[in-house]
């Protein structure tokens, strides 16, 4: 059996110290990457379910603006439901969110209604913000009938390079079909 002189001996402790020294930093970095890409990750999930619910407040908004102005205001001249106001626009009809394709569905840009009117009253939300503006876009979906109007309130906004949406969905009774004569 050969015996190492002490010299060469701490030369060995030493190699196998700087090889294990190598291999634990290469170690240390991969779960600081791994760490930092959680941690982003997760900011940007946060920033997305803060759109989301920030839609959803709004689509909120708009559809108890719509119950507060009731029927009868909403489908007169200076309202935003009419056939007139239907949009034809490809781009328009993309933020309904899939609904446009419904029988009869009439998608209102609710957005270019308020900002063309020049009366606040006639608004549905009057203190939409211009901010919320540049991130979210609003339209209303209008399939009309006899005794039930139905409109949906779709809020949509950019996320991760897609289109997300937000519905909400409010029924118009007719006060003539509804056999009390009230508008609910």
């Amino acid at each position: 059996m050969r015996r190492l002189n002490p010299a060469s001996r701490r030369a060995h402790v030493r190699g196998a110290t700087l090889i294990e020294g190598l291999v634990a930093a290469a170690i240390l970095a991969m779960g600081i990457s791994g760490v930092f890409g959680g941690l982003i990750f997760a900011s940007q999930q946060n920033a997305a379910a803060n759109r989301l619910s920030q839609a959803s407040a709004i689509a909120s908004q708009v559809r108890s603006g719509i119950q507060l102005q009731g029927r009868s205001r909403l489908f007169a001249d200076t309202g935003p439901l009419s056939s007139a106001r239907c949009a034809g626009a490809a781009e328009t009809l993309e933020l309904a969110g899939g609904l446009s394709t419904l029988p009869d569905a009439c998608v209102v840009d609710l957005d270019a209604f308020e900002t063309g009117t020049g009366d606040p009253l006639l608004r549905v939300v009057p203190g939409y913000s211009p901010e919320e503006s540049e991130h979210y876009r609003r339209v209303l979906v209008w399939t009309p009938a006899q005794a039930i109007d139905s409109v949906a309130v779709v809020v949509s906004f950019r996320s991760a390079g897609q289109r997300r949406y937000v519905k909400q969905f409010v029924a118009l009774y007719n006060p003539a079909e509804n056999g009390a004569g009230v508008e609910l």
